[in-house]
């Protein structure tokens, strides 16, 4: 009976070291684009916290949208999303930070098409 009980523990650990792990990847993935981008525009701390909560309300309002929302009109709510969240970073960045911020945007869009 100990023997299974610990055998259960053991396979319960593992399951949960598991799914843990496929929450943290998304989180890291948002800390890893948000550090290239702190490193690239060499932002202040100020600038930094205001451009993350800036991404963080932007990805909040975009799980909303595909909730609400698909196809053409999902589209459009997005890229009116994304519009004011550009607006929003360039607002709080220098005018060399917001050269150095378009081309780092525009560099990213590349790579992914």
């Amino acid at each position: 009976m100990k023997t299974l009980v610990l055998i259960f523990a053991l396979i319960l650990s593992f399951s949960a070291i598991s799914s843990a792990d496929s929450f943290t990847k998304k989180k890291n993935g948002l800390k890893t684009g948000m550090r290239a981008l702190h490193t690239k525009l060499k932002l202040s701390e100020t600038q930094f916290v205001k451009l993350k909560s800036l991404e963080k309300e932007r990805l909040r309002e975009m799980i909303e949208v595909q909730h609400i929302t698909s196809g053409t009109r999902l589209e459009t709510l997005n890229a009116e999303i994304n519009s004011r969240y550009e607006e929003a970073v360039l607002q709080h960045l220098t005018p060399v930070q917001q050269k150095r911020y378009l081309v780092y945007k525009y560099k990213g869009a590349a790579k992914r098409n």
